[in-house]
């Protein structure tokens, strides 16, 4: 039996170097040029990523950027009105007060007319009541005679 087992791996030998020579032709051939090309692309592929990532990074950086600056300009823009606001809550008052003293003013000129006015009419009033007394006096002393 050893005997015939001897002859069968005689037999198989050649076939064992076949596969041995065709496991050899295809790595070679097929095998290494296909892993090749596979971690060629890998590695674009990492590289792409690699370079998404960071252009994704840049961009949130100039989104943050952005950002910024516009709450800055709003703060400005804010201040301006708040400035502009002020400036015009003063010129406002500033009116009102002038307002106010001239109507002070033209109250105090005409409290100032009516008094001499009053003062002229109570000096026609004196001035007539003292001759209407003379005269209702006169027309009551002659109304008694009678």
């Amino acid at each position: 039996m050893l005997h015939s087992a001897g002859a069968l791996l005689v037999q198989a030998l050649p076939t064992f170097f076949v596969v041995v020579l065709l496991h050899w032709y295809l790595k070679t051939t097929l095998f290494q040029p296909l892993e090749k090309v596979l971690a060629d692309r890998h590695a674009e592929t990492q590289g792409a990523r690699e370079q998404a990532a960071a252009a994704l990074k840049s961009a949130e950086l100039k989104v943050a950027e952005y950002d910024a600056k516009l709450r800055a300009a709003r703060a400005e823009i804010y201040q301006e009105q708040d400035t502009w606001r002020k400036g015009l809550l003063e010129e406002q008052n500033q009116a009102l007060s002038k307002a106010r003293d001239d109507g002070k003013a033209l109250i105090a000129d005409a409290k100032s007319k009516l008094a001499g006015e009053l003062e002229a009419a109570r000096a026609v009033l004196e001035r007539d009541a003292d001759g209407l007394a003379d005269r209702i006096v006169g027309t009551i002393l002659r109304g008694s005679k009678n």
